[in-house]
């Protein structure tokens, strides 16, 4: 295992011979000794060869790992940006409510805006009423508030299935409602209308009369 051998030469091992040739140096050898610098060598013909040893094998580099890095992009604000434009909510002031004041959701107010507000079970109605009444309609009815005149108009909605009624009346047609109307829609849903806008105040005068 050790790489430095130790080789003696000399001619007079066998007498009347000719002299043996020196050894040929070989590129991988290392001299040390007398001979290291190429001097002539000693009478005693000892030379020290030490083989060097092959170099290690140099490993190929390691090929970095790719990594791959799913990022989901939240969708939230973009749902929310889709739902408006599909209901077409405006970003207007409020001109008036409905209250439930009977059936499911007895208590809870929607607000109402400028211009037609579609009202029905559906989430795409500006107005939804997803309390459990089955016999309100996806789509049931149409509130339009009409800046110009001042008032509120009523009337049932294109593909509406069931009747509404003001007080006892049934809606055929668009009619005039008043603060304080009942609307009924479905077998148990009963809407107290409640106007802010009317002949008192108004948004595009932003002022309200003196008493």
């Amino acid at each position: 295992d050790d790489p430095t051998r130790l080789i003696r030469h000399t001619s007079q091992n066998n007498p009347g011979s000719p002299p043996l040739p020196p050894p040929q140096r070989q590129s991988e050898d290392t001299i040390y000794g007398p001979n290291r610098f190429n001097t002539p060598s000693d009478n005693s013909g000892t030379r020290v060869i030490e083989r060097s040893n092959p170099s290690p094998s140099i490993a190929p580099p390691t090929k970095p790992i790719d990594e791959t890095i799913l990022v989901r992009r939240s969708t939230s604000g973009a749902a929310v940006e889709t739902a408006a434009e599909t209901v077409g909510v405006s970003e207007g002031p409020v001109v008036g409510w409905l209250v439930v004041i009977e059936g499911p959701g007895r208590g809870k107010s929607l607000t109402l805006g400028f211009g037609r507000n579609s009202i029905g079970r559906d989430p795409s109605n500006r107005v939804e009423l997803p309390f459990g009444d089955m016999q309100i309609s996806r789509d049931h009815a149409i509130l339009t508030y009409d800046p110009r005149g001042r008032k509120f108009f009523i009337q049932p909605a294109e593909k509406a299935t069931n009747c509404i009624y003001v007080g006892d009346d049934t809606v055929l047609s668009p009619i005039v409602l008043k603060s304080g109307d009942n609307v009924r829609l479905g077998d148990h849903t009963l809407l107290k209308f409640i106007a802010l806008c009317g002949d008192e105040f108004n948004w595009e005068s932003n002022e309200a009369k003196a008493p």
